[in-house]
């Protein structure tokens, strides 16, 4: 098997690892994973060789068909981080005019 090859493969395990990363909301470690994958898929690329051609095709495709996966993770991930900041800013919200109305009536 050439270098390139072993590369993607590399890089295949890589970014099942980040889908792993990103379900249990390890999103430092997603981040780190997905920049380690795309540095190996570029060194892949730079030993591309011709008789390897649909052993490169083969793993691509199979790193396409994850990354749709780790879009839609992501996706829902963001949607989730924002829900709960809206219900932070309403709780926080909620608590100053608590606290403002507590205090006027204190007074």
């Amino acid at each position: 098997m050439c270098q390139g090859i072993a590369l993607l493969d590399e890089a295949l395990v890589l970014a099942r690892q980040e889908r792993a990363a990103l379900e249990s909301a390890n999103y430092e470690e997603a981040m780190e994973l997905a920049g380690r994958r795309g540095e190996l898929t570029d060194m892949a690329w730079n030993l591309l060789d011709e008789a390897a051609v649909e052993d490169y095709r083969s793993r691509l495709a199979e790193q396409a068909r994850l990354q749709e996966e780790l879009t839609l993770i992501a996706g829902r991930a963001r949607d989730e981080v924002r829900r709960s900041l809206n219900q932070s800013r309403q709780q926080q919200r909620r608590m100053r005019g608590y606290h403002q109305s507590v205090g006027l009536a204190l007074q």
